[in-house]
């Protein structure tokens, strides 16, 4: 029998080779560093160019297939999307998602112009992660005490900046002294992970990110939780496609705002006290009791001046707020009984490991971002979507026969 090969009519490359070169297009830091990765690793010349048209031609094809099976999704009758499709049904099911920053700079639009119409170039990418994790229930809270991580002064300092910005600490040379924390035992486990990111808006991403819950079983799971800051977005996205499952505002964020209305306009020595005890407060979920507490602070200072957001009065006001919207997803001692996780730690970490690959102050898309984000997540999952994707894709190729030549 002769053999055959499936390969593209255009493409100069092998189906092996053609997977490298995507690879690298897809995790390198440029398209131009990926055909250094290239020439070091594989021992191959590509150019730029044909790095970047190969890639985005292979992303575009996975997107339309991951829009082909969210529409599939979206066609089912109400019960079964309550059913999986699998027969391993993870025992807890988390979706978490946040908001990632890219630049996007239209072809058909002058820079000049472009930056009339919008503030820059910088515009929302969304990222969701799906973990099939592991855990235990317990008949009560297995740590009732908040762990040592969030009463550390430098280490809350640095969780301030980096989460929300905040700079309202005033410094003090003494560090005063740390309550006894506990260490969190019993916290849920990752087992498997799997990623969906696009800019094209929480329309696409909500029916994208459903439906690969749907597909990994999460709907017929009996523990399921969904974790998110306090974006209006991300609860949107809850409430439309996943709200079924335990909402779950990110600890981290929350406790930040705490911390901000706790130092606002006092020195770390004085505030201390104040902070921790509201810290365990949030912990233990009493949230009625910490509004309560931080009103009486909001009380001394007074309301904040009309359009001053920097105040202390005004970080009080803000965290106040946050804290309020939030309340009812807020039950982290029920939380932990359930053994559901209180963080959205997996997807802030998820989001660096995609800005590395899109994100940067000289780098700019227009309409290879899409294909782009879809690759850099494929290869992140842990869920070999992308090796289903090709042993497919080189079935339906067109057979080409080889000959031999004759001797």
């Amino acid at each position: 029998m002769t053999p055959v090969i499936g390969v593209d009519v255009d493409c100069p490359f092998t189906p092996g080779m053609l997977k490298k070169v995507v690879h690298a297009g897809s995790l390198s830091a440029s398209f131009v560093a990926a055909t250094n990765d290239l020439a070091a690793l594989a021992e191959v010349e590509v150019s730029r160019e044909r790095v970047e048209r190969w890639t985005k031609r292979i992303g575009e094809q996975r997107v339309a297939e991951v829009d082909a099976l969210a529409q599939e999704y979206q066609e089912l009758p109400l019960p079964q999307r309550r059913l999986s499709p699998i027969a391993q049904i993870p025992q807890v099911a988390c979706v978490q998602m946040d908001g990632g920053r890219i630049q996007i700079r239209r072809r058909d639009v002058s820079p000049q112009d472009e930056d009339k119409q919008s503030s820059g170039h910088w515009r929302e990418s969304l990222v969701g992660c799906l973990l099939r994790m592991t855990s235990k229930e317990h008949a009560q809270d297995p740590c009732p005490t908040i762990p040592k991580t969030f009463v550390d002064p430098q280490r809350m300092r640095d969780l301030g900046r980096e989460i929300k910005g905040f700079s309202v600490v005033s410094e003090t040379t003494e560090k005063p002294p740390e309550a006894s924390p506990a260490d969190r035992p019993e916290r849920p486990k990752v087992l498997v992970r799997s990623l969906v990111a696009t800019r094209q808006g929480t329309g696409t991403f909500g029916k994208r990110l459903v439906a690969a819950a749907y597909r990994r079983g999460f709907s017929a799971a009996s523990r399921k939780a969904f974790v998110a800051d306090g974006a209006a977005t991300n609860w949107s996205v809850h409430e439309k496609h996943f709200s079924d499952y335990t909402p779950i505002l990110d600890f981290t964020h929350a406790v930040c705002y705490v911390w901000a209305a706790a130092m606002a306009g006092r020195s770390l020595d004085v505030a201390w006290s104040d902070y921790v005890h509201w810290a365990q407060l949030l912990w233990g979920g009493q949230v009625d009791q910490l509004i309560a507490a931080i009103e009486i602070r909001q009380q001394q200072l007074g309301p904040p001046p009309d359009g001053d957001e920097t105040s202390p009065a005004a970080a009080v006001a803000n965290a106040l707020r946050y804290l309020k919207n939030q309340r009812t997803r807020m039950k982290y001692h029920e939380y932990r009984k359930a053994g559901l996780p209180i963080t959205s730690s997996h997807i802030e970490s998820t989001i660096k490991q995609i800005n590395r690959r899109v994100k940067g102050t000289e780098k700019f898309w227009d309409q290879g971002a899409e294909p782009i984000l879809q690759l850099t997540a494929d290869h992140l999952s842990e869920t070999n979507d992308l090796n289903g994707f090709w042993a497919k894709r080189h079935q339906e190729l067109q057979a080409v026969r080889c000959y031999r030549t004759a001797a």
